[in-house]
């Protein structure tokens, strides 16, 4: 009976020395993990302003080359009135023809 007690004491022993080594581990390891949050929350956040300023550079060129295309077509329907005329019954002929095709093909499935 003394030898299973002894047995017992020494696995009991092993095991508080083994939750008191997580433990040192932890108290050391979290200075370490709040280091690691604190990188990784500034690099998201670079990475956000980062994001943003793309987003804002891209609305700026988008402006501008929508400002481009208004004084291109402004400056056309200044020269050349007829041309620009013929282009825009076009377009719009186009565009009647799609939305035609489309109102077909949306009755056409909701019919089956």
């Amino acid at each position: 009976m003394t030898d299973h007690k002894s047995v017992n004491d020494k696995v009991e022993a092993l095991g508080s020395d083994i939750a008191g080594t997580v433990q040192d581990l932890m108290r050391e390891a979290k200075p370490l993990m709040y280091h690691a949050a604190d990188c990784m929350t500034d690099r998201v956040s670079e990475l956000a302003q980062k994001g943003m300023d793309a987003a804002a550079r891209g609305q700026h060129q988008l402006e501008h080359a929508g400002h481009d295309m208004s004084d291109h077509a402004a400056h056309m329907i200044r020269n050349e009135p007829f041309k620009a005329m013929l282009i825009a019954a076009g377009v719009g002929a186009a565009a009647m023809a799609v939305y035609g095709l489309m109102s077909r093909s949306n009755a056409h499935h909701r019919s089956h």
